[in-house]
């Protein structure tokens, strides 16, 4: 499956509600140079067989006009869906799946999303194995990938406070369904605080990043006169975690677990 035009979030986009950096721009002007996005999009991909060089620059302008409204201030799922679709088109790897990580961060269910950038990491190289540490966690938080940290918190804070509700109401009228209830709904509640608790430990210490540039050698140590870490380059595209960063480069941990340094400016962060 490919990923879809740029147009797909077009309405949502427009529902959405911009963070206040963004009243620099009128929601006129907005409209304007996302329609203009939009159309470069399409423009290219129907240009893309007939005339390569006319699309290429035509997506790169759909780049600009998403990165620039973004750079207003405005944050959104469709807003890095769509740039996210354009750097795939465009053969940047590393820029797609950070923008498509971004989405699926401010919309974890979206099955669109998921799917495109699952096909976008499939031509990420070296395909990395995930430690089992890596997958017994995503076995134990496997809501995580369908519920935003938002919508978790509020969860767990409802959860909480009725399960709360139901224990006193239980001591005065001590009906077993009741207890079992508030027991599961307090459960509830602390499953969804933990799954909160543990992505802000782990998002904050340990921040997620994509490597944007290709061909990048992971050291052991903090320098180019530093042996490789492993034998493979790392190409665009792959995911790690910043573990700490020193001047100009950065000690990362990929997803196999491994680590090493890189360049700092070879990474996004997502």
């Amino acid at each position: 499956m490919r990923p879809v035009a740029a147009a797909f979030m077009l309405t949502g986009w427009l529902c959405a509600t911009p963070l206040l950096a963004a009243e620099a721009l009128s929601r006129e002007r907005q409209r304007e140079i996302l329609r203009e996005a939009l159309d470069a999009f399409d423009d290219a991909v129907g240009r893309a067989r007939s005339d390569a060089p006319a699309a290429e620059a035509l997506l790169r302008k759909a780049a600009g006009g998403f990165e620039a409204l973004i750079e207003a201030g405005l944050r959104n799922a469709a807003l890095e869906y769509n740039l996210a679709n354009t750097y795939f088109r465009l053969h940047d790897s590393g820029r797609a799946v950070l923008h498509y990580r971004r989405a699926q961060r401010l919309a974890p269910g979206d099955a669109q999303i998921a799917a495109n950038l699952r096909y976008a990491r499939e031509r990420v190289e070296p395909y990395l194995r995930p430690s089992g540490r890596r997958e017994l966690l995503g076995r134990l938080l496997f809501w995580n990938r369908s519920l935003s940290m938002e919508r978790r918190f509020w969860i767990a804070v409802l959860a909480s406070a009725l399960g709360w509700l139901g224990l006193t109401a239980w001591l005065r009228w001590r009906s077993r369904p009741l207890a079992v209830g508030a027991a599961l709904l307090i459960g509830l509640g602390l499953a969804n605080a933990g799954s909160v608790a543990w992505q802000l430990h782990e998002e904050g210490v340990y921040p997620p990043a994509v490597i944007v540039q290709p061909d990048q050698i992971l050291r052991l140590g903090r320098g180019e006169g530093y042996e490789p870490a492993i034998s493979q380059r790392l190409g665009a595209g792959v995911e790690v975690r910043i573990l700490q960063q020193r001047g100009d480069w950065a000690e990362v941990r990929l997803v196999n677990d491994q680590t090493g340094w890189l360049p700092a400016l070879v990474l996004e962060r997502i």
